[in-house]
């Protein structure tokens, strides 16, 4: 049984993946306030993994997501309030905006994921308004401290850089747009995110982190994960 020691596997996603101004916000009017963001991802993501984990991963990763979900909400919130103090300088200098509404649907849509499309190591990238939450607001071209910043979404060398579309180069997880991904190996090319069913040769090609190869193959489907999927 595979065991994930950091806490910060689940929620960090959630809290500082960045992206283009665009959103598919319902327009429901739920917002959360950012001083709230931290602990609501944390209810949303201990609930999905007290939901979908068996009684071994558990245990096995008692020591990052506590004995119990109460547990897990509370460690969980701490280290989601870390991730929003580091981009606090940003948001205060008006380089990141944050936008509750957003956040709202993305935390929504990670509690309606079912245990057979999430799994603890899923990407929250590819859940909808997730990776809208914070837009950042310097221009391509200009200089930059972290991706957030950016209205492209991807600081490069401290500056901020327009992301690839399919086949660009590239050199890093965050430098293609919005659906795409960089594999960072040989190639080091954008290429679509396969969706669930798709085929693929590694799990980070798949929109929920999850490429099932069968014994002896070298590429499978995207599918159901093989930890905390519920069974």
């Amino acid at each position: 049984m595979q065991t994930f020691r950091l806490k910060w596997v689940v929620l960090a996603p959630l809290l500082t993946v960045a992206g283009c101004g665009s959103s598919s916000s319902s327009g429901s009017g739920a917002s959360v306030k950012i001083a709230d963001y931290a602990g609501n991802a944390a209810i949303a993501s201990c609930h999905r993994i007290f939901t979908c984990c068996d009684a071994t991963e558990l245990s096995d990763n008692a020591g990052a997501w506590g004995a119990s979900e109460a547990d897990c909400v509370t460690m969980m919130t701490a280290s989601g309030s870390d991730g929003i103090a580091m981009l606090q300088p940003g948001i205060d200098a008006g380089k990141i905006t944050y936008h509750g509404d957003r956040a709202a649907k993305c935390i929504e849509n990670i509690a309606a994921l079912s245990c057979a499309n999430w799994g603890v190591n899923f990407n929250a990238r590819y859940v909808p308004d997730c990776a809208q939450a914070f837009d950042g607001t310097v221009a391509t071209g200009a200089a930059c401290t972290r991706d957030e910043e950016c209205t492209s979404g991807f600081c490069s060398v401290s500056v901020c850089t327009a992301r690839g579309k399919v086949g660009d180069a590239c050199t890093a997880p965050t430098a293609c747009e919005d659906g795409l991904y960089c594999p960072v190996s040989a190639g080091d090319h954008c290429v679509a995110i396969a969706k669930v069913g798709a085929a693929c040769e590694v799990s980070v090609a798949c929109e929920n982190n999850s490429c099932v190869i069968p014994d002896g193959q070298t590429s499978g489907t995207c599918g159901t994960p093989f930890m905390c999927n519920g069974v």
